[in-house]
């Protein structure tokens, strides 16, 4: 059969019971962290768009004045910036994660590498990369979008 002959190739981790506990714990631990960074770059994205929709609800149904729209506009700015710089914050906090695991895979039993290893990790990154700019190009949009609405409402454009 294949499969036994593929069974022979395969080397188990040299580390004693309880250290492979520890990894073990270690490695869900981390992985558990980049599923939480992920989620909170989504909420961080989604929130941030939400938020940006009520701004621009207010200056509609609430008050357009000179002042209040300064306020408006420095807003949208500031948590526009601040939201890119968290969604940047969680990519690199799941780098390091992802560090951490491939550190740990190395401990591992070469099947466990293998298997881990069906994605590759610059792949990984590539597309993890490409969600970041994707979500700072949407939050800049928007930004954009909210500060044309507001002028909309304003000027009767």
């Amino acid at each position: 059969m294949a499969g036994s002959s593929d069974r022979g190739e395969h080397t188990p981790s040299d580390l004693d019971e309880l250290t492979h506990k520890e990894l073990y714990i270690l490695y869900q631990e981390t992985a558990a962290h980049i599923s939480f960074a992920k989620t909170q770059q989504w909420r961080t994205f989604s929130g941030t768009l939400l938020i940006l929709v009520v701004l621009l609800g207010i200056v509609k149904f609430v008050s357009h004045e000179a002042g209040y729209m300064q306020l408006i506009t420095i807003s949208v700015i500031l948590i526009t910036l601040t939201a890119i710089t968290m969604l940047i914050i969680y990519q690199f906090w799941q780098h390091t994660e992802a560090m951490k695991l491939a550190a740990i895979d190395h401990h591992f039993s070469s099947l466990f590498r293998k298997i881990r290893g069906y994605k590759h990790k610059r792949e990984a990154s590539i597309h993890r990369y490409m969600l970041l700019t994707f979500m700072i190009i949407g939050l800049i949009l928007g930004a954009t979008v909210t500060y044309s609405g507001m002028l909309k409402v304003v000027y009767n454009l």
